[in-house]
């Protein structure tokens, strides 16, 4: 092997694994423009295809694994990018992988074979580095094992900690009211709504939630299939009240309604480009609340304030949000179960 052909090796092969290992730690927790420029790709396309087989089956059990497969798919992205990188290095000597016992230099599946054995941590197999240089390479190779499957230990751990939040989140919210027409009733006093006491509870989780949205963009891949534990619909719903009570009726100036669009405004923000074009959020209706006594701002006045470009744009990525997991925006969120 000449010279070139050895040097072009270990730059491909070092280029690699340095490009998968920032990739793997940028793309799970959101570092960088860059981050997660091999596994994302991937990753976009399995969701993709699990929402379409969602709405097109009408069945949302397979959003209870959704996650999963995302994280499955950025391991073996992430694994193969190592192997191969270092793979590659290997190739770029003969003395770099020989058989532990004649120490005859080894085949090009053979050293496939050793780079994929060293980075599982599992020992070396049936070979062996040719010189020190070689056995110092290898303890590098394993240890970006080793600090690998030791990341995803502690992502998993962190991220399971998170989801259980999230979920405790959403049936909070959903046990407020099947629906913001139902929530505000419930929160009324007299012809005004204090909804106090529900964001008291929920503002500082809410805040908490989204940060980890944003820190955590994995998140978003998992999903609860029931409308009771639905991080989604519960978000949308709390927005969809929040709404109504700072436009159309009394009760809208507590100051923890501002800490809460806050939240909402920074999940917003993270949302994954649901790929889809759906109808505009229609205005909510405010007949409901009028019709049980509450006093509600004129119907010119609630189209025109729900009409802001912010407004508008935070209730339609919602709503695309919901749509797209195989929710509906009228039974889900309005109507509850």
């Amino acid at each position: 092997m000449n010279e070139t052909m050895t040097v072009l090796l270990i730059l491909a092969g070092g280029l690699l694994v340095v490009i998968t290992t920032t990739d793997a730690i940028g793309g799970f927790f959101r570092i960088g423009a860059s981050a997660g420029i091999l596994t994302r790709p991937v990753e976009d396309l399995v969701s993709r295809v699990v929402l379409w087989w969602v709405r097109r089956s009408g069945n949302r059990s397979q959003l209870n694994l959704l996650g999963a497969y995302c994280v499955v798919t950025r391991t073996v992205v992430s694994v193969t990018g190592l192997w191969i990188g270092w793979s590659l290095i290997y190739m770029s000597s003969p003395e770099a992988v020989v058989t532990a016992t004649s120490e005859i230099a080894a085949e090009t599946l053979e050293r496939f074979y050793f780079a994929g054995y060293t980075v599982s941590t599992l020992g070396l197999g049936d070979f062996k580095p040719g010189n020190d240089t070689w056995r110092l390479v290898t303890t590098v190779t394993s240890l970006s094992g080793f600090m690998f499957l030791t990341f995803m230990v502690s992502f998993l751990v962190t991220i399971s900690s998170q989801i259980s939040q999230r979920r405790s989140l959403a049936m909070t919210i959903t046990a407020a009211g099947d629906g913001p027409h139902a929530i505000l009733d419930r929160y009324r006093q007299d012809d005004a709504v204090d909804l106090s006491p529900l964001l008291s509870m929920i503002a500082l989780p809410l805040i908490k939630s989204a940060e980890a949205s944003t820190n955590l963009p994995l998140l978003h891949r998992f999903h609860s299939a029931d409308t009771v534990g639905s991080y989604a619909v519960a978000i949308a719903r709390l927005d969809e009240t929040l709404t109504i009570l700072e436009h159309g009726c009394k009760g809208g100036e507590h100051p923890q309604i501002a800490l809460a669009r806050h939240g909402i405004d920074m999940i917003v923000d993270t949302l994954p480009d649901g790929g889809r074009n759906h109808d505009e959020a229609a205005s909510p209706s405010l007949a409901p609340l009028r019709k049980s006594g509450l006093d509600c701002a004129s119907d010119e006045e609630f189209d025109r304030a729900t009409s802001e470009e912010s407004v508008r744009y935070r209730r339609n990525r919602l709503k695309n949000m919901v749509e797209t997991l195989g929710f509906s925006w009228h039974r889900d969120v309005y109507q509850g179960l």
